[in-house]
């Protein structure tokens, strides 16, 4: 794919996203007058679409940046590149960024494991590198870098959180972990087990790992069908996500899923009503009846009406990577500087106000410290006519924070 480069939303719109990342012209170079941010996302292979919504959030948000006066008083130019959600390509990409491109700052990207790949390049220039998406724990625990920031819950805060609001709010006890076969799917694992004692009497009645990009989930069904299991513990997304879930309706499982990424509305589409009464739990979780996210969801509809409404709705992966950069803009405004240095003593520690709630940067560890919500899936919803999200619930802070003596940083004490 080609390399993207535009200031603010100069791309031609089309259907197939791919054509909204054009050149605008000049070839790469950086100029006093502006400040570049380089975004390596997934825009080819099985998980595209995942991508794709990411690196239309990063340039929506640099737009409206842009018609508000840029950042300390400079346009920012957003670059794009396929990481092809491959660690060695999101290796030379994110360099070519760095050394061609002259990126002030980075964003990227979707998969844990190119996540950390992108890390590396980032400490090594000594670039602020915004981690929106990413969830492993190793990422802000045992592979911290102190160049980057994460704005998204971990795999430890989302198992918090699910098995929190399974005790809050429901009855269950039989619990099946399903997860990848990959570093952040035994996180999830993991996470799931540490939390069971939070609701009296739960077991694991089975647990298994299976890799990526499957497409035959039955065996695994078969199992926790099997094992009686109520609720399905998994960390899945994409494509992992919608065959497993497709699969246990049609072999009429009676579990549940629980996990983070559901909401989806890519799946959503696919998944249809094998999905109604399953649950997500998620920190960015829009809620309608919250005059700012309404705001939001509404005005990024209505300036992108060419985008496909579904794939790319503003209500998952637009929204996680656009709050995320205001809090590194906000930032850069509070170092006055885009040095990484001033960034990040200008970052550590601080809180911002997001629309569901207050929450910090940990300093220790640059992890975000935020409540979370949960919501189970329903007909009747406020976005879609399939079904989607209810109103969600709260889970507290507390509920959903993970002690920084357990990160395996070892700035963490």
């Amino acid at each position: 794919m080609r390399k993207s480069r535009f200031i603010g939303w100069t791309a031609v719109v089309s259907l197939t996203v791919l054509n909204i990342l054009v050149f605008c012209g000049k070839p790469a170079m950086a100029a006093d007058g502006k400040i570049v941010i380089g975004l390596v996302e997934v825009t080819s292979g099985p998980f595209k679409a995942s991508g794709e919504r990411f690196a239309i959030g990063a340039k929506y948000a640099i737009d409206e940046l842009n018609a508000k006066g840029g950042l300390l008083g400079k346009q920012v130019e957003l670059v794009v590149e396929d990481g092809a959600f491959k660690p060695d390509v999101v290796v030379r990409k994110t360099t070519k960024l760095v050394l061609e491109d002259k990126a002030d700052l980075l964003m990227g990207t979707i998969g844990s494991h190119t996540a950390m790949a992108m890390m590396k390049v980032a400490e090594k220039h000594k670039k602020i590198h915004l981690i929106y998406n990413s969830t492993a724990d190793s990422i802000t625990g045992k592979e911290f870098s102190p160049y980057s920031f994460r704005t998204t819950i971990s795999t430890a805060q989302r198992a918090n959180a699910i098995m929190s609001y399974f005790a809050m709010y429901t009855k269950f006890k039989k619990f099946y972990i399903l997860c990848t076969d990959v570093s952040a799917g035994h996180e999830v694992g993991e996470g799931y087990k540490k939390n069971l004692k939070k609701i009296p009497g739960g077991q694991i009645v089975g647990e298994d790992y299976h890799p990526m990009a499957m497409r035959d989930f039955a065996p695994y069904v078969s199992k926790v069908i099997a094992s009686g299991a109520e609720v399905v513990l998994t960390g899945n997304y994409g494509p992992d996500l919608s065959n497993l879930i497709k699969a246990g309706a049609q072999l009429g499982w009676k579990a549940i899923t629980g996990g983070g990424y559901l909401f989806d509305p890519y799946i959503m589409q696919d998944v249809k009503e094998a999905a109604l009464g399953h649950m997500v739990v998620e920190h960015t979780l829009i809620d309608m009846s919250n005059p700012i996210q309404k705001k939001f969801v509404e005005d990024f509809k209505a300036k992108n009406k060419d985008l496909d409404p579904v794939v790319y709705s503003p209500v998952f992966g637009v929204n996680d990577i656009y709050w995320g950069a205001q809090w590194l803009f906000d930032a850069v405004r509070k170092a006055g500087s885009t040095d990484s240095e001033k960034v990040i003593k200008a970052w550590e520690g601080a809180s911002y106000n997001m629309p569901w709630g207050k929450v910090t940067m940990r300093a220790c560890d640059h992890q975000i410290i935020t409540p979370a919500r949960a919501a189970v899936m329903v007909r009747d919803n406020d976005f879609f006519p399939f079904p989607y999200t209810e109103k969600p619930v709260v889970i507290p802070e507390e509920a959903v924070t993970v002690s920084p003596a357990d990160t395996g940083n070892p700035r963490c004490k």
